[in-house]
């Protein structure tokens, strides 16, 4: 077996942090070292083993099974590596990773790709609030990666985005990009109200959307010629960016006015 499996054992009634198990920091270590390892369980410290049945080896990566929706933290500060999610995982999913590539064949909850600095997120299904945001107490979002959401995505997608590349190939809801400084998000989509508040800079594409807010001043209609270069870019990154624009001809916004942000949010017609 390729894989380094986790298989949980038994459903969780409390949350469990995750944080130790990244390709990087067990490389070294023996199964039974890992089996060891101790973790937070309510008010006690148990081991590993007590929650997951492990087996494999770490040549390919780590595989998780089971479902997760109480396991915080996985991919925390991720250099290197892979990982791989059978199931629906909990908060903070890959929390400042700074490489490797994590794929969840699920769900994730809140804080997905918070403060991402670098390496590759890819969910298949939905995920909750705070997607590439910044967590409390943290000043700056995501600053570098990509993130790939193939579902659904909650509030406040890219809040206090420093730098990257989210895609949510379905919808998002309210305060997509608030308080962005840079980098894209792309929803092919719905969203919902507050695009863009007290955005400074970055650049917001969407299809098809009718936008109200009054902080966004329109621009006008243009062949952006651009995005083919931006989606060549985008293509040679993951296979899952191939004809993400299929045409040109968009409307413009500029914003948060209010705030004398010269962020773009681009209208596919």
């Amino acid at each position: 077996m390729s894989y380094l499996v986790f298989k949980l054992k038994k459903k969780l009634e409390f949350r469990i942090n995750l944080a130790l198990l990244i390709p990087n920091k067990i490389a070294n270590k023996k199964i039974s070292a890992i089996k060891s390892l101790g973790i937070m369980y309510g008010k006690e410290k148990k081991e590993i083993s007590n929650f997951f049945s492990i087996s494999g080896n770490l040549r390919k990566g780590i595989l998780f099974k089971g479902d997760l929706t109480k396991c915080d933290f996985i991919g925390n500060q991720m250099k290197s590596g892979k990982i791989i999610v059978q199931g629906d995982v909990g908060d903070y999913l890959g929390n400042k990773m700074k490489g490797g590539k994590i794929i969840v064949n699920g769900s994730s909850s809140n804080y997905t790709g918070s403060s991402l600095k670098n390496g590759e997120i890819i969910i298949t299904k939905n995920t909750g609030d705070f997607l590439g945001s910044s967590i409390k107490g943290e000043k700056l979002g995501m600053c570098g990666g990509a993130i790939i959401i193939k579902g659904n995505a909650g509030n406040r997608v890219g809040y206090k985005m420093r730098s990257g590349i989210i895609c949510i190939k379905k919808n998002a809801k309210d305060f997509v990009g608030c308080q962005m400084i840079a980098g894209t998000i792309i929803i092919k989509g719905k969203i919902g109200s507050n695009v863009g508040l007290l955005m400074k800079r970055g650049t917001i594409i969407l299809e098809k959307q009718k936008l109200s807010e009054s902080y966004l001043n329109y621009s006008g209609k243009n062949n952006y010629i651009f995005l083919k270069v931006i989606q060549n870019c985008l293509e040679k990154l993951n296979d899952e960016f191939k004809d993400i624009f299929p045409n040109t001809y968009i409307k413009k916004y500029l914003g948060d006015i209010n705030c004398k942000g010269m962020g773009e949010i681009l209208i596919l017609n």
